[in-house]
């Protein structure tokens, strides 16, 4: 008979092959008793055998349900990231062990990790019940909070976890949900005290930064601000401080988006009068946009050492002393000529639509395509979609709208063919920055909590006189936003 003993030894010792056997044996002779599955569950947990392990623990769970066991058969779905499966054997080991905090503190991490937000939520506020002084819980839950767009409860939250401990964790989380809300003074008075207990935190700093660009404050919110990537800058060498060098050359470098290059590119010629050459060094993306309208800036793809002194292209109005009261070009910096691409042979209006960027970016930016749908009722207008990438494939639902974005080259070519627009609607993207360099006519569709360099704008724009803003009026609702815009097409189309 299988000696039972002498395999939990050699299990021990990490010989799980040996004892493995010794528990199939067993098993064989006693078929699903529970204590024997869930060892062998734990043998195949460890060895990474997690569809076995999950066999095993389902029979233990089977045989004598328990908070381990089921614990023990969570983890094996965990492991297989079958999250949907493993939250409700968590749900199962609680019921077991109810006031087990550390027990269920573990399951609200792995929720929290695994992005089951609805869980992780329940599994703090049942720690929480059980232990209500948990400063790290109170700052997770208001994280998860925040996911769910529950700004108040996150801000609850985040002060409770404050009123039991001032911790680094809660003052810059509610720092920056202040900035959220717009309230940009309450978020530079929370990112202050987080930087007292972590004064070297990056990103406190570029937090605090964009907190007071938020409110236009250009010298406190630069002198933050550039503190971001530090390990970028560290690529390059000589740092510009604003002094002219007639015979030296500046390397202008970029650390941030395509939308940034191209609101920043226009201080690139007036940089140009402090130096005897300029280089601009750009993604290949946009190497054929600058190329074409800086004639007197050197573009380049790589950095191959041959400069005096470099600048990131987001500094340079800083270094040249332009405050937000003096952007320039704001009635456009960029030229192209217009496609002859047949799709624009109209009389229509012809309009531009924008709705997806970047899908690992600002969620909040994004809108569905069936969401700006009602514009399309709009009588003598056709519409041109521009998204290069339509993962999700939106536009397969509107035959209506001329698909432009598949076809796209770089920016260059984007360029030509938003010049044939009477009107482009787009969501806060590097589309929508190329078409105020340009000069198009544009509505822009800005969440309530924009990027700071919107500021706090709700209609026009210092950056580009042709860009009308088109603001949420609350968090996530489109539909306000959309019927505005209609109501303008419906006066000028």
């Amino acid at each position: 008979m299988a000696d039972i003993q002498e395999a939990l030894n050699l299990q021990m010792q990490g010989k799980f092959e040996e004892a493995g056997k010794i528990y199939l044996e067993f098993l064989n002779e006693n078929p699903k008793q529970p204590d024997v599955s869930n060892l062998l569950g734990l043998i195949y947990l460890n060895t990474q055998k997690y569809e076995s392990a999950q066999k095993y623990f389902e029979y233990a769970t089977e045989g004598f349900p328990c908070a381990e066991y089921y614990q023990n058969l969570g983890f094996a779905f965990y492991k297989q990231q079958l999250y949907e499966k493993a939250m409700p054997c968590f749900e199962k080991a609680i019921e077991y062990e109810p006031d087990n905090v550390d027990f269920i503190r573990n399951f609200a991490k792995m929720a929290q990790k695994a992005q089951q937000t609805d869980y992780a939520i329940k599994f703090y506020q049942k720690s929480l019940n059980i232990a209500p002084d948990d400063p790290i819980g109170l700052n997770n839950l208001g994280l998860l909070y925040e996911q769910k767009h529950d700004y108040t409860a996150a801000k609850e939250s985040y002060i409770k976890s404050l009123k039991i401990k001032n911790n680094y964790e809660a003052q810059h989380n509610l720092g920056v949900l202040y900035r959220v809300e717009r309230n940009f003074q309450e978020s530079i008075n929370c990112l202050k005290k987080a930087l007292k207990l972590q004064p070297s935190s990056e990103k406190t700093l570029l937090a605090l930064g964009m907190s007071y660009l938020s409110q236009k404050d250009f010298k406190n919110g630069y002198k933050y601000y550039m503190t971001k990537k530090p390990e970028v800058q560290s690529l390059y060498k000589n740092h510009w401080d604003g002094t002219q060098h007639k015979d030296k050359t500046l390397l202008v470098y970029y650390d941030s988006g395509f939308g940034d290059q191209i609101m920043f590119c226009r201080y690139l010629n007036i940089v140009k009068k402090h130096f005897k050459q300029v280089k601009m060094f750009t993604h290949a993306s946009l190497f054929n946009l600058f190329k074409n309208n800086f004639s007197d800036i050197e573009v380049v793809l790589n950095n191959d050492g041959n400069y005096d002194y470099s600048d990131n292209i987001m500094y340079l109005n800083y270094h040249l002393g332009m405050d937000f009261d003096n952007i320039p070009y704001s009635k456009g910096y960029l030229k192209a000529k217009k496609s002859d691409d047949k799709r624009f042979d109209t009389n229509k209006k012809k309009i531009g639509l924008f709705w997806q960027g970047n899908y690992d970016g600002y969620k909040n930016r994004a809108i569905a395509l069936k969401e700006l749908a009602p514009l399309l009722d709009t009588e003598n207008a056709q519409f041109y979609g521009f998204v290069k990438e339509d993962k999700l494939n939106q536009i397969k639902e509107y035959p209506q709208i001329v698909d432009i974005g598949t076809d796209l080259k770089d920016f260059a070519d984007t360029a030509s063919k938003l010049m044939n627009l009477d009107l482009f609607i787009t969501i806060d993207t590097a589309a929508a920055n190329l078409a105020g360099a340009l000069g198009v006519k544009t509505f822009l569709l800005l969440p309530y909590a924009s990027e700071w360099r919107w500021f706090n704008d709700v209609k026009t724009t210092p950056w580009y006189d042709s860009v009308t803003i088109v603001k949420q009026k609350t968090h996530w609702d489109w539909a306000p936003v959309v019927e505005n815009i209609y109501e303008e097409l419906k006066k000028s189309v």
